[in-house]
């Protein structure tokens, strides 16, 4: 079986943060190896005692940040602390149900790079879904990655972020991830797990000045990539879509 490290990006989630671990560090019996590592990015609420009290019972590895520096850097400190052969990310807001880390298992063999895709996004504003929409549309055909979902959980062999990591600290670091691996020519698949609606708190990048920030680093790296002679839009890839298999039963 192989190993397997997901990290937890925490922001002011003291309302979802508990139940949310104790049901993922439930799931290190499907893989050889498996480790949990929370980042508490300058949590300001209850959520940093909510942590420090399940480290001492559930086996939890903690990184904080002396101040907010937002979801792409929060999960860029954990993949850089991971040390297993694959490396996720899941929200600490519960919205990627924990039991869903088992549906990547039948695909690490075959593939290097498993990406995820949501069905109904239950509870998203009108606005959240025409951001969405414009954000995977704009990527999709500036970087030539013909992905239906960018900013949903990836899982990723880690020799791959060592080789190439991203370095944005906005909602964009998945899509960047994809752009800067792409001369590695990664296996790549497209699966849909879970989603549901936050139990508790309120969404972080969602905001139009998320979006903007977002559009920036978009524009920043489209410049940079074509600078180098990269035209990705001129050579588009997709991800295999396999059939749906048999819900995990976690």
């Amino acid at each position: 079986m192989p190993s397997l490290s997901v990290i937890v990006p925490c922001y002011n989630e003291e309302g979802s943060i508990g139940p949310f671990l104790r049901e993922l560090a439930g799931q290190a019996g499907y893989f050889s190896r498996f480790e949990v590592i929370v980042v508490d990015d300058a949590s300001r609420d209850g959520s940093p005692s909510i942590i420090r009290s399940l480290a001492a019972e559930l086996p939890l590895r903690v990184v904080t940040h002396p101040r907010n520096l937002g979801l792409g850097a929060a999960v860029r400190t954990g993949f850089n602390a991971a040390t297993l052969e694959w490396v996720t990310y899941l929200p600490g807001d519960g919205q990627v149900p924990a039991g869903e880390v088992g549906k990547f298992l039948p695909y690490m063999a075959a593939y290097d790079l498993i990406i995820t895709r949501r069905g109904a996004r239950l509870g998203y504003t009108g606005y959240r879904r025409l951001a969405s929409a414009v954000y995977t549309a704009w990527v999709s055909a500036a970087f030539g990655l013909r992905v239906r979902d960018f900013n949903w959980v990836q899982t990723w062999r880690r020799s791959l972020w060592l080789r190439q990591p991203s370095v944005s600290d906005s909602v964009f670091f998945c899509a960047e991830f994809l752009i800067r691996c792409r001369a590695a020519q990664p296996r790549m698949v497209e699966i849909e797990i879970g989603y549901l609606p936050r139990r508790a708190g309120r969404a972080k990048n969602g905001s139009p000045r998320a979006a903007l920030k977002a559009g920036w680093h978009i524009t920043r790296l489209f410049v940079q990539e074509t600078q180098a002679g990269r035209f990705h839009f001129l050579h588009p890839v997709a991800p295999d879509r396999p059939e749906p298999l048999r819900e995990h039963v976690a």
